[in-house]
């Protein structure tokens, strides 16, 4: 039988029963083929999803006629009827255009706002009530969740079927959180007039640059606290975004944008900006340079007054982000391209009654502020990469004084006068008095860094505060400087302007350096105040004196100088402050100056009646230790 075809149509001699169903009297059933399912073979295959064009429409359909034949259950009233449902099976429109709206931007019509992030087929429930982002919005955003298949939470101890879930598209929530959270966080005066919300109001949903970057800045503001939900977005709008522009850089050099790059511009500092919110050390040089020969053409042509307003605003963003840029650079190309900033010929107002929507202090101080810092990072720059002393090095360094000299002069001839604002009548007068002190901080704060760096500065106008070696005693002259920028960025509202708060709050701190060891605390560095002694002075009010009533029995303490009193309750106000700002902004760059400024003072804890003193920039470089501070 072993090569004998078998039968499969039953007995040959005893068709159609076999012999032993007869011999035992059975009816006999025959042969039978049975089917049985396999998947042992099987091979996936893509399932094409896309439903016809109208399936919107159709679902909006199906889901009105649903609501009218039946109410949901803990609603016999019928107020919710108009509020449309979808079958459990059927995807809410929303999540059907999911797809189209993450890989391209809608081509309709302009909208000066963007649809909601969700299709609402019913009231959410109560666990997931709007949500304050933490960023200070004007209003809570609705936060994605990624549920699991099942159930969902009860409202009023009731289930809630399955067709009555909230489907969030990702993409157009990254694009409203920009308008409700980012954009007024980011800028240093918000309103209806900023040129990045008016005109990004106006271009989200028809740039493809504008579209990608304004996902990829938002999520890049999302990713620390909805890491999860935000993660694979916050990786793909970036390289999107970079493609998009691109192309428009392509098109613009070619002369195809006849038109002000006004899309180019604005993608180009929304990356640039918010790089180092995902990874503190990217800096996005590539992107400021980019938009740097962008408006260096635009302003050798000939523009209509539109244009030449949106071009005056760009060369200030330009000019801010340049500014941050060389504070941690090292690149002679950042150096080259803050310090060729031309002075203007006639000066204008340091307080503006329009301030600059994105910066907020002037366009000159902040020249001014950038230039400082060049000059010091350069200098520094220069003498730690060189171990011996050159002609060229010298040379070098005589420039770099004759430079800061010019500097100088500049920052103490200018006169900051209190204007009256323009934005809102009601705030005016407070938005003129934070708009003062923050002008006058980060002027201050680029003399600091001046006399921090090139002491001969004092020297030759001090001579009486030098040493026999010819260095200036920092406790003269430095230190009251440092407190002085305290106590001015103490009466700035740590929600004004907050934007560029974290930048002051590192120049403060860099000139807090004790004159003498103190006995007082505990641990390896027993000389510093301990934290139970500051702690009411963590977060002072504006009219608190510089000394504490609650620390004023420190000051009799025998070997306490005052000095050392308020440099520690400067440096416990500068780090609740920066504490303050991470709550409220994109918590990664906070944390590396918060780590840089424990370092800067370690360092200069050590060095305390010695003769060396060590730059922060310096230890900047040894730790690594560099963000976008602002």
């Amino acid at each position: 039988m072993k090569n004998r075809q078998k039968s499969r149509t039953g007995c040959r001699t005893s068709k159609p029963a076999c012999e032993n169903c007869l011999k035992k009297g059975f009816q006999c059933p025959g042969y039978q083929q049975r089917l049985q399912w396999s998947t042992k073979h099987e091979r996936p295959t893509v399932v094409n999803t896309t439903g016809p064009d109208n399936f919107a429409q159709l679902v909006t359909a199906a889901s009105a006629s649903i609501v009218k034949t039946a109410s949901p259950a803990g609603n016999p009233s019928g107020s919710d009827a108009n509020v449309p449902a979808a079958s459990p099976t059927t995807p809410s429109p929303a999540a059907a255009v999911s797809r189209e709206s993450s890989s391209a931007p809608r081509s309709a019509t302009l909208s000066p706002s963007p649809p909601p992030s969700s299709f609402t087929l019913s009231p959410p429930p109560q666990s997931e009530a709007p949500v304050e982002d933490g960023t200070g919005g004007d209003g809570g955003t609705l936060v994605p969740v990624a549920r699991k298949s099942g159930g969902l939470t009860p409202t009023n101890r009731q289930q809630e079927p399955m067709m009555f879930q909230q489907v969030v598209d990702i993409p157009t929530f990254l694009i409203e959180h920009w308008f409700k959270s980012v954009c007024c966080s980011w800028s240093a005066f918000d309103s209806q007039t900023n040129p990045y919300r008016r005109l990004t109001s106006t271009l989200w949903n028809t740039s493809t640059p504008v579209f990608y970057a304004l996902q990829a800045i938002s999520a890049a503001s999302l990713v620390e606290r909805l890491p999860h939900v935000i993660k694979d977005t916050a990786r793909a709008a970036p390289r999107k975004a970079a493609e998009a522009i691109h192309k428009e850089l392509v098109a613009f050099s070619t002369g195809y944008r006849p038109r002000f790059p006004v899309e180019l511009l604005l993608s180009l500092f929304c990356m640039s900006s918010s790089m180092c919110w995902m990874e503190s050390r990217q800096l996005g040089q590539q992107y400021v340079r980019q938009a740097h020969n962008v408006l260096k053409i635009l302003d050798r042509q000939t523009l209509d007054s539109e244009s030449q307003e949106l071009l005056e605003f760009f060369k200030g963003c330009l000019l801010y982000e340049e500014a941050l840029r060389s504070v941690v650079s090292e690149e002679e190309i950042d150096f080259a391209n803050m310090l060729s900033w031309v002075e203007p010929t006639d000066q204008g107002p340091l307080v503006a009654a329009t301030p600059h929507a994105w910066t907020g202090v002037s366009a000159d101080v902040f020249r001014l502020f950038g230039k400082a810092v060049a000059l010091c990072r350069r200098s520094r720059t220069r003498w730690r990469h060189n171990d011996g002393t050159s002609y060229r090095v010298l040379q070098g360094a005589m420039r770099d004084i004759q430079e800061a000299t010019v500097i100088e002069e500049s920052l103490l001839s200018i006169d900051i006068t209190p204007v009256e604002t323009s934005l809102t009548p009601d705030t005016a007068s407070t938005i003129s008095t934070d708009l003062y002190n923050a002008t006058q901080a980060y002027r201050l704060s680029s003399l600091l860094q001046l006399y921090e760096t090139f002491p001969d500065l004092v020297a030759k106008r001090m001579p009486d505060l030098a040493d026999q070696d010819g260095t200036i005693l920092w406790s003269a002259w430095v230190s009251p400087l440092a407190l002085h920028v305290t106590d001015v960025l103490r009466a700035l509202p740590v929600g004004s302007m907050r934007c560029i708060q974290p930048l002051l709050c590192l120049c403060a701190g860099s000139g807090l350096r004790f004159d003498r060891k103190v006995p007082l605390g505990r641990g390896h560095q027993s000389f510093l105040l301990s934290t139970e002694s500051t702690a009411a002075a963590a977060i002072p009010t504006p009219t608190s004196g510089i000394i504490a009533d609650t620390n004023s029995s420190l000051a009799a303490t025998p070997g306490i100088s005052e000095n050392a009193i308020k440099t520690s309750q400067a440096r416990s106000f500068i780090m609740a402050r920066l504490d303050q700002l991470e709550n409220s902004l994109p918590p990664k760059p906070i944390g590396v100056a918060k780590q840089l400024l424990r370092a800067v003072w370690a360092a200069y804890d050590e060095e305390i009646g010695l003769a060396r003193r060590t730059h922060w920039l310096d230890v900047m470089s040894q730790t690594g230790l560099h963000s976008l501070f602002g």
